[in-house]
């Protein structure tokens, strides 16, 4: 488990501190690789620190939903990750539309589904869009690897 934490930590730093997912959508072609993997390091750590009783449980800016089992940032991030990797995820499909990889610069409204708005509420956020759900760039990822880092590095050294 130690390394596979390193690994995923370093990779993280990589891929975020290369700033492409705050690029627009032309720049680079591959944007949506880097956002998927992401997605999975950035899951794989959660259920770690989960699994070691240091689950991130915050919902801040969360839509909690019952049929996804969604409830904080480890549950919506997880969504994400699996709706992003299965082309034919249940996870995409809001109401009777199929959203995926929808991206919202700044506040914006994409659609209202359900009685759920789905839209960025901020001017300085860049927000993904699967299914119902929306995750935002810096209030959820980078916030989550944030804290997800804050807790496993120190366990490192007792791994």
């Amino acid at each position: 488990m130690k390394t596979e934490i390193t690994v995923g930590l370093k990779r993280l730093d990589e891929l975020l501190e290369s700033r492409i997912l705050w690029e627009l959508p032309a720049k680079y072609n591959f944007r949506k690789s880097v956002f998927i993997e992401v997605l999975i390091h950035l899951k794989d750590l959660l259920i770690k620190a989960s699994n070691l009783d240091k689950r991130i449980t915050f919902t801040d800016d969360i839509v909690p939903d019952r049929v996804l089992r969604i409830t904080d940032v480890t549950d919506l991030i997880s969504n994400f990750r699996d709706a992003s990797c299965h082309s034919d995820s249940y996870r995409r499909k809001a109401g009777g539309a199929t959203l995926f990889f929808n991206e919202m610069r700044g506040k914006a409204g994409l659609a209202k589904i359900n009685d759920v708005e789905i839209k960025n509420p901020y001017d300085d956020e860049i927000a993904f869009n699967m299914g119902q759900n929306v995750l935002l760039l810096k209030r959820h990822i980078e916030r989550a690897y944030t804290e997800v880092k804050a807790v496993l590095e120190p366990l490192l050294k007792l791994l």
